[in-house]
C-alpha cells in the first residue's frame, strides 16, 4: 500500500461588525475544494454575536453575507454545524434557510 499526501487550496474570509469601532459580531466563512465535485463548497465558523447585542440582527446580517459570499465564490453548498444543545441556534439556522443534516463528529487536541 502506498499512501500520498496533496496540498489542496482553500480561502477564507472573516467578516466584522463594528459599532463604535468595536467588534460585536463575526463570522468565518472557509471555501474549499473537494475533487468529487467540480465547485468549492462553504464552511461557517467561529459565528459570534457579543452578549448585549443579541437580537438586534447582527446574526442575520453576517449570516446573510456569507451566504452571498458562498453564492459569489460558486459554492455548490454551505454547512454550518452547532452543539445538539444549541436549539435556538438551531432554529436561527433554519429560518435563514439551512436543514438539518448529519452529524458532526470532532476530535480536540487541546
Amino acid at each position: 500500500m502506498e499512501t500520498k499526501i496533496e496540498k489542496i487550496s482553500g480561502q477564507g474570509f472573516k467578516f466584522l461588525i463594528l459599532e463604535d469601532d468595536k467588534e460585536v459580531a463575526r463570522a468565518r466563512l472557509y471555501v474549499l475544494k473537494n475533487d468529487l465535485h467540480p465547485e468549492s463548497f462553504g464552511f461557517i465558523e467561529d459565528v459570534y454575536v457579543k452578549e448585549g447585542h443579541q437580537g438586534k440582527g447582527y446574526g442575520t446580517k453576517i449570516i446573510k453575507l456569507l451566504i452571498e459570499k458562498a453564492k459569489e465564490c460558486e459554492c455548490y453548498k454551505l454547512i454550518c454545524n452547532s452543539r445538539f444543545s444549541r436549539s435556538g441556534v438551531h432554529n436561527f439556522y433554519e429560518k435563514l434557510g439551512f436543514k438539518r443534516y448529519g452529524y458532526e463528529f470532532r476530535m480536540d487536541f487541546k
